[in-house]
């Protein structure tokens, strides 16, 4: 050992950078697995029988981090009074697709999206 010091060191540097990579790569099919069963298990909502309730239900996940729990504003703006200021289609393409700070919403189809605006357009009547 007084010849070589670095030598024990070195392979245990080479052998931890292996593992690691080794590691990555089980990780990377793990994901791709999880991500493969979502899509499976993911179905298509294609209308509401009630979208004012759904859309409570949709913003109550989706909303209050930002807007608050009853929706009367926190980091983002107020969602009570939006009567007149813009019309359902616009709060779903808001939502959609985002609006100046706030980022869209990808984890949402458009039949969800407008539940959440006649929902947030009910509320402010």
């Amino acid at each position: 050992m007084k010849g070589r010091p670095l030598l024990p060191f070195a392979i245990t540097a080479i052998v931890g950078i292996l593992l690691m990579v080794a590691l990555s790569f089980v990780g990377l099919d793990q994901r791709a697995q999880m991500n493969a069963d979502d899509t499976d298990e993911a179905e298509e909502v294609t209308e509401f029988e009630d979208p004012v309730t759904a859309g409570q239900e949709l913003a109550q996940q989706s909303c209050i981090g930002c807007h608050g729990g009853d929706l009367g504003g926190a980091s983002g703006p107020a969602l009570t009074a939006l009567e007149g200021k813009y019309s359902a289609e616009e709060i779903t393409d808001i939502i959609t697709g985002g609006y100046g700070a706030m980022p869209a919403i990808t984890n949402l189809n458009e039949v969800e999206a407008d539940a959440i605006a006649q929902y947030l357009l009910a509320e402010s009547e």
